[in-house]
């Protein structure tokens, strides 16, 4: 005689499911969350070398960037997302910061923000709007070598290729440095092989005001390649000035050698 097979009680069977479910739900929870401070998804480029891109530090995220250039030169922006299409930033630097020689700081802590005017899709590139007075490189004469962007309007458009991403950059910008601000513009493009490796390069023109006296007007094109180890690191080997926008008896002008500097961006919430 055939032993009878238990069915279990429909009540444990409702709980048994339960459990199943309850389960499953708490471990698709943990995978999402991930750990504590993480981000999914690889931030938004937010500059290329020297030049801005239409990217923003997303609301409620703060990001702090550190670059280090010649001259024992060291510059920190902190930029916050403070709406869905509004950042802020601040930036202060010097040269000399690292070594032996004495520091010389520039002269004043400068201001950035940034606001989207549109968002990406697919017929139509990110315009974003924004305000930055923080150049790049030795500050002598009464200006940046390379001077802050100013007022700009700056455009980006990205394309997925099966190598990775592929994006385009471009703006228009009018410097407000006292010595020699006016109209210029910049190209660009990056390059993703995954959410960890990114190349980009650019090209400045660097026409802002006819006060290249010291240099060569040929413009400023840059190149380098964006490493993340992790979600909210981003380091960066940057190479500029290829084209040697530099004149070298100018007294107290800027290098027109190839420069090669280093970029550390965290990024966290807040």
């Amino acid at each position: 005689m055939a032993a009878a097979r238990h069915r279990p009680r429909s009540g444990e069977g409702r709980l048994t499911s339960c459990r199943s479910w309850l389960s499953a739900l708490v471990m698709l929870a943990a995978v999402r969350a991930g750990p504590a401070g993480a981000q999914y998804g690889p931030p938004e480029l937010v500059r290329l070398v020297d030049s801005p891109t239409a990217g923003l530090v997303d609301k409620g995220q703060f990001a702090i960037d550190l670059r280090l250039f010649s001259g024992g030169g060291l510059m920190g922006q902190v930029d916050a997302g403070l709406l869905q299409r509004l950042a802020i930033g601040l930036a202060f630097g010097g040269e000399g910061v690292i070594g032996g020689e004495s520091v010389d700081w520039h002269p004043r802590v400068e201001a950035a923000a940034r606001c989207r005017l549109v968002e990406e899709s697919t017929g139509m590139p990110a315009l974003t709007a924004g305000y930055d007075t923080q150049g790049y490189g030795a500050h002598t004469h009464g200006r940046y070598q390379v001077r802050g962007k100013g007022i700009y309007l700056a455009s980006s458009k990205n394309y997925g290729t099966p190598l990775g991403q592929l994006g385009f950059h471009g703006g228009l910008n009018w410097s407000l440095e006292e010595e020699g601000g006016g109209l210029s513009g910049w190209l660009g493009a990056d390059k993703r092989f995954s959410d960890r490796l990114i190349f980009i390069a650019e090209y400045d023109l660097a026409r802002d005001g006819g006060d290249d006296s010291w240099a060569l007007n040929r413009g400023y094109a840059n190149g380098g390649a964006h490493w993340s180890p992790t979600p909210s690191l981003r380091l960066g080997f940057l190479l500029k000035n290829f084209l040697q926008n530099g004149d070298r008896t100018a007294p107290g002008g800027p290098s027109a050698d190839l420069s090669r500097e280093v970029s550390v961006r965290y990024s966290e919430s807040f």
